[in-house]
């Protein structure tokens, strides 16, 4: 068997938690690698046998699993599938070729994400991992490359599993010379000032704190929940007359924390990926790097509830898929 034969293909469960849907919608081929991890709780039992072998009997109390995954080339369209399982899962809007899909970080309401059920492997070896939702996800974009996807998943039970044959799909890959970044101030309009010649690369980390839970009487989970979402958002820009002044304000006489508002956002044609985050500067950047002799810096902002925005993480999708398989 070769790994290159390895395929990942998803099925939505269209009853929520606990109910498997074991026949795949969507080949999921932007997946650059997949690593699946069974998780079994188990237990030597020790007992006084009168002997000095390591053990009599052994037991299995729980079992469920993990994953992590990597997209070294994120399309517009296949971002939506990570993002639903993360977030609440979005309601498309609009029409005609330009789906709108809008996810928000949660503030009182706990999210209502898609649970999948994952296939995973190649013929004679697939895998499949009921309950997987995505726990974490990390998202990084740079000037000449396109949007790298990664994340960890949760999941129930993995058991034998069966690829459907499914086609390919018609995607389009983001790319950093669409892409373009605005900073403004706590009191600014999100969006409203563009920096140019500034930003090198960006990378959004979020984390749903998520767990699943078990109660007697089950072997694998069967709830789950999120605790506080939190997140940071990292940037690399050049050491400019523009970025010069975020250090002014964070290390000033009278030293500040820097509270900016960031967009970016990545167009071709109609199609739409854009991240809205508000945070502030917890630490202050190592001064300086260097990026083929360009003096730069990394703007590092936790995020953090904007009145205005009414969050701290917003992302917005417009693509021509109108339901995701």
């Amino acid at each position: 068997m070769l790994n290159a034969h390895n395929v990942l293909q998803r099925a939505k469960q269209g009853s929520g938690f606990g109910t498997a849907n074991a026949t795949a919608t969507a080949l999921l081929h932007n997946v650059s690698s997949f690593a699946l991890s069974p998780d079994l709780q188990t237990r030597a039992l020790d007992q006084l046998r009168g002997t000095l072998a390591p053990t009599h009997q052994t037991t299995l109390d729980h079992y469920a699993s993990s994953a992590t995954f990597e997209v070294a080339d994120e399309s517009f369209e296949d971002v939506n599938y990570w993002l639903d399982s993360l977030f609440t899962a979005a309601t498309p809007a609009g029409g005609t070729g330009a789906y709108t899909r809008a996810y928000t970080a949660p503030t009182t309401a706990e999210v209502e994400p898609t649970f999948m059920t994952l296939q995973w492997g190649q013929e004679d070896g697939v895998w499949q991992m009921n309950d997987a939702s995505v726990a974490g996800l990390t998202l990084s974009g740079s000037n000449n490359t396109g949007v790298q996807v990664g994340g960890s998943l949760l999941g129930g039970k993995v058991l034998a599993g069966t690829l459907a044959s499914l086609p390919d799909r018609t995607v389009t890959r983001m790319s950093g010379c669409s892409a373009t970044v605005a900073i403004d101030t706590w009191a600014g309009t999100m969006g409203g000032t563009t920096i140019t010649d500034s930003a090198f690369s960006w990378e959004l980390s979020i984390n749903s704190n998520r767990q699943y839970r078990s109660y007697l009487g089950e072997c694998t989970p069967s709830a789950w929940n999120d605790q506080k979402w939190n997140g940071q958002l990292r940037l690399s820009i050049e050491l400019n007359a523009t970025t010069q002044a975020y250090l002014t304000t964070m290390l000033a006489a009278t030293n500040a924390i820097l509270e900016r508002q960031v967009q970016i956002k990545y167009t071709s044609g109609s199609l739409v990926f854009q991240i809205q985050f508000a945070g502030h500067t917890m630490s202050a950047p190592e001064l300086f790097q260097d990026k083929n002799g360009v003096v730069t810096y990394d703007l590092v902002l936790d995020g953090v509830y904007h009145s205005t925005l009414t969050n701290w993480l917003k992302i917005n999708t417009t693509s021509a898929i109108s339901a995701l398989a």
